[in-house]
C-alpha cells in the first residue's frame, strides 16, 4: 500500500511537475507575444493618433514645422520612445527629441534610411495585390503605403518604427523606440519564465518523497489561486477594451459634430449632440452648459442632457454671489465639486428665487468653466442625481479636458458665426456709404412691404436725389464729393431708429422705407434729416449756381394692388428723374 501511495504520489508529483513546468511556460510565451504585440499596437496607435492631430491643422504653411513640433511634444510615447515627421522630400521637418533639434534645423535627408517591414497597411486601391515586401526606404514608404511596423537603423541605433502616410501632404508621421528598452521588459519576462520553472521543478521534485500530501494540496491551491488571478485579468482586460472602444467611438462622434458646428455655424442645435456623446462617455445622469446672455448679466443654460425637469429657456442664473458656485466658476475660472455628504458653504449655495429651480438643484455636483484663450465663454454642471453616485476623480480629470475641448469648439464657432456675419453685412451694403446697395433693398425692403400690407398697415417710400452733385463734384473734386454722400447717409442713419429702412440706390441718389407709416407721418419723421442737412454747411458749396446743395423729393405710399414693390420703385424713381 505504501508502495502504491508512493507510486501515485510519485505519478502525482510528476504529472504535476510537467503540468506545471508546461503551464508556465505557455502562459509565460502568450504573455510573451501578447506583450511583444502590445507593444507594436502602442506605437501604432500613437502614430494614428498623431496623423489624426496633424490633420486637424487648417494649412501647410510656413510655419507648419513649428506646428508639428507643438503637436509631436504634447504627445504621449513611451518612457524611451519619440516622434517624428517627415515631408514627401525626405527632410526631417519635425522631432520630439531636444537632442534632434539640430538635424530638424538642418532640414537632414533621411528618406535612404532602410526600414524592415514587418506589418503594413495598403491603401484601398492595393489591397488584393500580392505584397512580398519586406525592406523599403523611408522615402518610399510616403507612395506605397498608408502605414506600417518595423525596425531600422538612426544614427547607430537600431530601433522599432510604427509610421502613419499623410497622403494629402506628403507627410510621413513615425514613433520609435530602441529596440534595447522597448523589448527590455520582454528579455526580463523570458529571464523570468525559465527561472520560475527550473525553481517549480527542484521544489517539487525535492519534496516528493518527504511531504507529498502537504505539497499536493498547496499546489492544487495555488493553481487554482492563478486561474482565478488569470480570470480577473481577462475580465479586467476585456472591461478595459470596451471602455477603450467606447471612448474611441465617443471621440470620433465629437469630431464630426465639431467639424459640423464649425462649418454650420448652427450651435444651438449641436450643443445637445456634443453633451449626449459626453454624457454616454463618462457615464453621468446630466449635463447643463449655461452661457452668459447679451447683457452678461445671467447665465443661462444653452443646452442640456438628462432630466432637469425645466425648459432649458427658464435654467438661469445671475452672475452674482446669488448664482452660487455656477456664476462663482465663471467669474473666478475655477473647479468647483462637491461630493455627497460634503456641505455646500453658504457663498457657494444659490439664493431665492433661483434655489428652487428643480433642475439646480443637487446636493453632489461639478461645474466647469469653459476656458478658451483664457476667455470664459460659459460653465458645464455635472451630476448624478437621479443615481446619486459621486464622480471618480479620473472621470472629474476627464471632465475638465473635455471642458477646454467644448470651450474651445463654442469659441471657434461663435468666431465662424461672427465672421459670416460680418461677410454677409459686406455683401450687402455700400461700402462708401455704408448703407444697404439696392439690389439687397430690393429683396429685403420687399418682404417688409409685403408684410406691412397684408397686415394692413401703410409703408411709405421716399427718393432722393442731390440735383446738382455733378457740378459739385467737379468744382470740389470727387473726394469732397464723396464726404457729402457719407454725410448724408449719416444724417439718414438717424431715422433708423424710428424703423426706417435706408439704401444708396446709385451715384447721389437714396432710398428711404417708412414701414407703417402713411405719407404724413414719413414727411414728418423726414424732417429730421431735411432740418440736418439744410443746417450743415458742405465745402465749396456756394460756388454752386444753386449757392448751395440741393436735394430732390419723391414720396409715394405703397399699394400692393398695382403690382410688386420693385414696379412700384420703378414707378417712384421715373417721377423722380421726370417730373
Amino acid at each position: 500500500m505504501n508502495r502504491m501511495i508512493r507510486k501515485l504520489g510519485l505519478k502525482l508529483v510528476l504529472s504535476s511537475l510537467i503540468v506545471a513546468v508546461v503551464t508556465i511556460v505557455i502562459g509565460g510565451y502568450i504573455l510573451y507575444r501578447v506583450s511583444e504585440d502590445s507593444i507594436m499596437e502602442d506605437n501604432l496607435r500613437a502614430a494614428a493618433e498623431l496623423t489624426v492631430r496633424f490633420e486637424a491643422l487648417q494649412s501647410v504653411g510656413k510655419n507648419s514645422a513649428k506646428t508639428a513640433e507643438d503637436i509631436i511634444t504634447s504627445v504621449k510615447v513611451e518612457r524611451f520612445g519619440s516622434a517624428w515627421v517627415m515631408d514627401s522630400n525626405g527632410f526631417l521637418i519635425a522631432h520630439m527629441d531636444p537632442r534632434m533639434k539640430s538635424l530638424v534645423a538642418e532640414k537632414t535627408f533621411i528618406g535612404d534610411t532602410v526600414v524592415h517591414l514587418q506589418k503594413i497597411e495598403l491603401p484601398v486601391h492595393k489591397l488584393g495585390e500580392k505584397n512580398v515586401v519586406h525592406e523599403a526606404k523611408l522615402l518610399d514608404l510616403i507612395d506605397k503605403f498608408d502605414g506600417g511596423f518595423g525596425t531600422y537603423s538612426f544614427l547607430g541605433e537600431t530601433k522599432i518604427i510604427a509610421f502613419k502616410v499623410m497622403k494629402e501632404r506628403g507627410w510621413l508621421v513615425a514613433v520609435d523606440q530602441p529596440i534595447s528598452t522597448a523589448f527590455s521588459e520582454l528579455k526580463r519576462i523570458k529571464k523570468i519564465i525559465f527561472t520560475t520553472s527550473f525553481v517549480v521543478g527542484l521544489l517539487i521534485l525535492g519534496f516528493t518523497w518527504f511531504a507529498t500530501q502537504l505539497i499536493i494540496r498547496p499546489f492544487y491551491a495555488e493553481v487554482e489561486e492563478m486561474n482565478e488571478r488569470m480570470r480577473l485579468i481577462n475580465r479586467d482586460l476585456e472591461e478595459s477594451q470596451k471602455r477603450l472602444l467606447k471612448a474611441t467611438t465617443s471621440l470620433a462622434r465629437l469630431y464630426d459634430i465639431s467639424i459640423a458646428m464649425q462649418y454650420s455655424g448652427f450651435l444651438e442645435s449641436h450643443l445637445p449632440l456634443v453633451l449626449g456623446v459626453a454624457q454616454e462617455r463618462f457615464e453621468v445622469d446630466r449635463i447643463l452648459l449655461f452661457m452668459p446672455d447679451e447683457e452678461g448679466k445671467f447665465l443661462r443654460c444653452r443646452a442640456a442632457v438628462g432630466n432637469v425637469y425645466e425648459p432649458e429657456e427658464k435654467i438661469r442664473v445671475p452672475l452674482s454671489e446669488e448664482g452660487g458656485a455656477v456664476a462663482r466658476a465663471f467669474s473666478e475660472k475655477k473647479v468647483y465639486y462637491f461630493p455627497s455628504g460634503r456641505p455646500i458653504p453658504d457663498d457657494l449655495k444659490l439664493k431665492p428665487p433661483y434655489d428652487q429651480i428643480r433642475a439646480l438643484r443637487s446636493r453632489a455636483f461639478a461645474v466647469f468653466p469653459l476656458l478658451a484663450k483664457e476667455k470664459v465663454v460659459g460653465v458645464i454642471g455635472v451630476d448624478n442625481k437621479l443615481s446619486r453616485r459621486d464622480i471618480p476623480e479620473e472621470t472629474l480629470k476627464e471632465l475638465e479636458e473635455f471642458s477646454y475641448k467644448l470651450a474651445a469648439l463654442i469659441d471657434n464657432t461663435l468666431h465662424f458665426q461672427r465672421i459670416r456675419e460680418q461677410a454677409e453685412e459686406l455683401e450687402n451694403t455700400d461700402r462708401l456709404t455704408g448703407l444697404f446697395h439696392l439690389n439687397y433693398f430690393l429683396k429685403h425692403a420687399g418682404a417688409v412691404a409685403l408684410e406691412e400690407a397684408r397686415k394692413g398697415n401703410p409703408v411709405t417710400l421716399t427718393l432722393i436725389n442731390i440735383e446738382n452733385f455733378k457740378e459739385y463734384n467737379e468744382l470740389n473734386g470727387y473726394q469732397r464729393g464723396d464726404f457729402v454722400l457719407q454725410k448724408v447717409a449719416e444724417f439718414l442713419r438717424k431715422l433708423e431708429v424710428m424703423g426706417a429702412l435706408v439704401c444708396r440706390c446709385y451715384g447721389a441718389t437714396m432710398a428711404i422705407l417708412f414701414p407703417g407709416q402713411t405719407m404724413e407721418k414719413a414727411g414728418f419723421i423726414f424732417e429730421k434729416f431735411e432740418s440736418d442737412f439744410n443746417e450743415f454747411s458742405f465745402y465749396g458749396e456756394k460756388k454752386l449756381s444753386e449757392g448751395r446743395l440741393v436735394i430732390r423729393k419723391v414720396t409715394e405710399e405703397f399699394d400692393p394692388s398695382r403690382g410688386s414693390f420693385e414696379e412700384f420703385f420703378r414707378e417712384v424713381e421715373r417721377e423722380l428723374f421726370n417730373p
